[in-house]
């Protein structure tokens, strides 16, 4: 949870969990030990969203899995909610679109975010089970030269400005048991 939607007022540098992401189709994101399976934490077992071929698949060890058939994706991103169903951000001709489980329908759905996204990010924001009624999947992404965030529990549909920004690099838990940005906004 970022208090009143906002970034820290001082910067707080710290290590992300997962990975430093350096290919726009391949993300990774801490989770549980199974796809809609939280009951022993959701630190467990690094996952990797990767697109190949036409498909977005989720791997970890040995074990992959197709989730989504889409043509042409550029960029993704890949968080989990807190009951472990994932949460895919994905760019296709320079249009957005995450693939969530909505709780009003009770089941996986592919909402259109528009044009004019770039670099989106997913992750979610608090992992310990002491915090889960302040946890949120939280989606940033740039547009416009602006770092912007929609959070699950407004069903992504209300976009918070946070700050200016050129670029989003990482989005994140972070070490210190914070949630971080690495972006900047410089040419």
């Amino acid at each position: 949870m970022l208090p009143n939607n906002a970034l820290s007022s001082q910067p707080v540098i710290s290590e992300f969990l997962t990975q430093w992401r350096d290919n726009p189709l391949i993300d990774f994101e801490l989770g549980g030990i199974a796809l809609q399976d939280s009951a022993a934490g959701l630190n467990q077992i690094l996952w990797t969203c990767s697109y190949e071929d036409g498909f977005i698949k989720l791997s970890h060890d040995q074990h992959e899995q197709t989730v989504l058939n889409v043509e042409n994706v550029t960029a993704l991103s890949l968080g989990f909610d807190l009951s472990m169903r994932p949460v895919i951000a994905y760019l296709v001709d320079e249009h957005c679109y995450l693939w969530w489980y909505d709780t009003s329908v009770s089941k996986q759905i592919i909402t259109d975010l528009g044009s004019g996204i770039t670099f989106p990010q997913l992750s979610l924001d608090e992992r310990r089970s002491v915090q889960s009624s302040n946890a949120d999947v939280i989606l940033t992404y740039i547009r416009n030269s602006k770092m912007y965030m929609r959070l699950q529990r407004e069903r992504f549909q209300i976009e918070h400005e946070i700050t200016r920004a050129k670029r989003l690099i990482q989005t994140g838990s972070m070490k210190n048991n914070r949630f971080g940005f690495a972006y900047y906004n410089w040419d």
